[in-house]
């Protein structure tokens, strides 16, 4: 093997040298830069090649000590035994193109420091070399050692939430959570503002009072009512030419899978029917996932939450949702009929979330 060091203006001129020289099929052992002069620098290139015959030619520099000193030796040194060739040309060109681009921004880095130097009476120019001469520094260091490939970040694809366009609307959830003032709004806001065709019905006979509080919100806002004594009656209580139908349920314990399992079947042969799960803005994730467990057999498709007045933050609203995959199409703020009644957006989701009403409460104290 015969080694020879090259130099050059630049790198480009010094490669040029190595292929008039050695050839296409000689391998860069190595490169740096060299001073000529006071202020000046050149390129060196350090080039190797195989020779077939026993005879060592003429070498230039240390090539030809090297040549001397191993000429009568048979076997190679450590250092040269067979290795594979290719793999280390292909690493050695790598950074020789990586060295070509690099090496005017060291230049010009060398320059700007000197620049920043003598910059002393104007400070600002001083700071925006500075700058410069950062954005150079990182610009090199992107280029000799790239930045390892972010992670993926999980997208969720379920929307915060969602307009709900059926004729039919079940509520379900736990006793206490507000289903039947939820369904006096809905009534209301749809027969006293919308001008639809409503009716209720109720399977909320097993509580106390329960088919008495609906019946007056019927009366008020001038609805008909259905009482329905089992899930099996729904089947024909559903009227097509209502524009919206409103079910109550009634609020079952975690233990009374039964009564769930037999309204599930009834709902599993009408379509029509949405069924939204009723939770509190007061809701841990833990009391939410038990809720969906326990109306699993229902299959949901958006979520209601109620009583966003009585906390400061709710942040369930925007977790909920993603985690469940329900979106949430109405919130209840209050207990007034219909007023407390919004069908939010998700900036405005994203805010009770974080602040309950506390911007509006904060906002209508200062007008007054």
């Amino acid at each position: 093997m015969k080694i020879m060091k090259f130099e050059g203006s630049s790198m480009r001129e010094a490669v040029a040298k190595v292929k008039a020289e050695l050839g296409d099929q000689a391998v860069i052992v190595s490169t740096r830069q060299i001073r000529r002069g006071l202020l000046g620098t050149a390129c060196e290139i350090s080039a190797a090649i195989d020779n077939d015959d026993d005879d060592v030619g003429p070498t230039r520099g240390f090539g030809s000590a090297y040549a001397a000193q191993n000429s009568s030796t048979k076997e190679p040194p450590a250092y040269e035994k067979p290795h594979d060739k290719s793999n280390e040309k292909s690493q050695l060109q790598a950074e020789l193109e990586v060295e070509r681009v690099v090496s005017p921004l060291r230049g010009e880095l060398k320059s700007l420091r000197a620049l920043v130097r003598a910059a002393t009476a104007d400070s600002r120019g001083t700071a925006e070399l500075r700058n410069e001469v950062a954005a150079l520094r990182k610009l090199i260091e992107q280029l000799v050692t790239p930045p390892p490939t972010a992670p993926a970040q999980p997208v969720f694809s379920t929307q915060l939430t969602a307009p709900s366009h059926a004729r039919a609307i079940m509520l379900v959830g736990p006793t206490g959570v507000g289903k039947t003032t939820t369904i006096a709004k809905l009534a209301a806001r749809a027969a006293l503002i919308d001008g639809k065709r409503v009716s209720l019905i109720t399977l909320d006979n097993y509580r106390v009072g329960g088919v008495d509080q609906i019946r007056t919100f019927a009366e008020l806002i001038g609805v008909p009512l259905r009482v329905l004594e089992s899930p099996a009656e729904l089947t024909n209580a559903i009227d097509d030419e209502d524009d919206l139908t409103l079910i109550d349920t009634a609020g079952r314990s975690p233990r009374d899978v039964g009564a769930i399992r037999e309204l599930a079947n009834i709902v599993a042969n009408l379509p029509e029917i949405e069924t939204h799960l009723v939770c509190a803005a007061a809701s841990s994730a833990t009391s939410i996932e038990e809720l969906a467990n326990r109306y699993r057999a229902l299959k949901p498709q958006r979520l209601l939450f109620t009583k966003v007045d009585e906390v400061d933050e709710a942040p369930e609203l925007s977790r909920a949702p993603a985690r469940l995959s329900l979106p949430i199409t109405w919130v209840t703020t209050g207990q007034s009929v219909p007023e407390d009644l919004e069908e939010p957006t998700t900036a405005r989701v994203q805010e009770l979330a974080a602040s309950g009403l506390g911007l509006v409460r904060s906002s209508r104290t200062n007008a007054a």
